[in-house]
């Protein structure tokens, strides 16, 4: 159930990401990235949201699948109960969609940290690339 979880938070936090792609200013977009992560609104929408979905993923038919595998291991596939969900098979599925609206919340925050920190690393990368490519230059003169 760890990884249904952590699948679903990472799915959640990763939406708003592609605003730093098409940002032409990174810093301007890390710093949006930073403030839409940490929003106390866009993070109880997400949750919910995703809480839903896992809901949703829970009663998903999982046995075309089972069976499926049953076939290829040389298994009767008719063996498979036909109601089977991922809800039907793990004990602590009902506490995904709980899991999910308690963590996702914190863990936006701390990818909005990240983002932040990433937007204030910006200029120090930059001066790292043109002191690298200033001594490459150097190096490519000498040989």
């Amino acid at each position: 159930m760890r990884v249904l979880t952590r699948t679903l938070a990472v799915l959640a936090i990763a939406a708003p990401m592609p605003a730093l792609a098409q940002a032409s200013d990174t810093e301007i977009a890390t710093s949006e990235i930073e403030s839409t992560l940490k929003n106390p609104a866009m993070q109880a929408a997400v949750a919910e949201g995703m809480a839903a979905a896992s809901e949703a993923l829970l009663d998903l038919p999982l046995a075309p699948l089972a069976k499926a595998v049953a076939e290829a291991a040389g298994e009767d596939p008719d063996d498979v109960d036909p109601d089977m969900t991922l809800r039907s098979v793990s004990p602590d599925a009902e506490d995904v969609p709980g899991k999910v609206r308690e963590s996702l919340p914190r863990m936006m925050g701390a990818m909005g940290s990240m983002a932040g920190g990433m937007g204030a690393m910006i200029p120090a990368l930059r001066e790292m690339a043109e002191r690298m490519r200033a001594a490459m230059d150097e190096a490519s003169a000498r040989y």
